[in-house]
């Protein structure tokens, strides 16, 4: 088993597969309460299974099979966690949603960009290199059998690639795009004309939800 051959051909079936997951990402929830707003645990989404994806690409290299779909489910489970548990305050995101003069905010475009760095996500920890490493060693010798020479040190690559390439990507992208809407409880006309959308939610506006560089680090 070339296992440096292999983790050579994870990463770029990972980094290509985040890269299309970024690309088809959307925003479908959190909450609006009226200029404020924040993409709560689970409202980060996107219409691409990485896990899915890197196994096409691993196939295609001939990887073989149970190691192509342990490398895909270990990698692609420690983006999704990190996906789902993602959150994001948009402190002062939608000023207008302040005053609305009617019973309900139309979509509404957030002001400015928001950077992935500002959130957090209880998941995040799994892209490490740390937590990672052991997981997917571990899962890769139940299949590998006495083939392991070599198998340490390129998954240890491997997991320092990927806590690097998120780690630099992280720095520098951003939410863009995104809508709020919702409710406004308090109008009531003539005596109270405008007022703040309350337990409104935020979507996507047109295109992908997330702008930046490419995932990967060039190595």
């Amino acid at each position: 088993m070339d296992w440096v051959a292999i983790t050579k051909a994870t990463r770029a079936a990972f980094g290509q597969s985040v890269n299309d997951w970024i690309i088809a990402s959307y925003v479908q929830g959190g909450w609006v309460r009226g200029p404020n707003a924040e993409l709560t645990p689970g409202s980060l989404k996107s219409s691409v299974d990485i896990e899915q994806r890197m196994m096409q690409a691993l196939t295609i290299e001939r990887v073989p099979a149970p190691i192509a779909q342990t490398l895909a489910k270990e990698l692609g489970g420690a983006w999704r966690a990190w996906a789902d548990g993602f959150r994001l305050s948009l402190a002062g995101a939608y000023p207008t949603l302040a005053a609305v003069p009617g019973p309900m905010a139309p979509p509404t475009p957030a002001a400015g960009a928001f950077p992935i760095a500002r959130g957090m996500s209880a998941g995040e920890p799994q892209l490490s290199a740390a937590m990672l490493s052991p997981r997917l060693t571990s899962a890769l010798r139940v299949h590998a059998g006495r083939d392991v020479a070599g198998l340490d040190g390129a998954v240890k690559d491997l997991t320092t690639w990927v806590e690097a390439s998120f780690r630099d990507w992280k720095l520098t992208a951003q939410v863009v795009g995104v809508m709020g809407k919702g409710p406004i409880p308090s109008f009531a006309p003539p005596y109270v004309p405008v007022g703040p959308v309350v337990m409104g939610d935020n979507i996507s506006g047109p295109g992908h939800v997330i702008a930046g560089p490419r995932f990967g680090r060039l190595t």
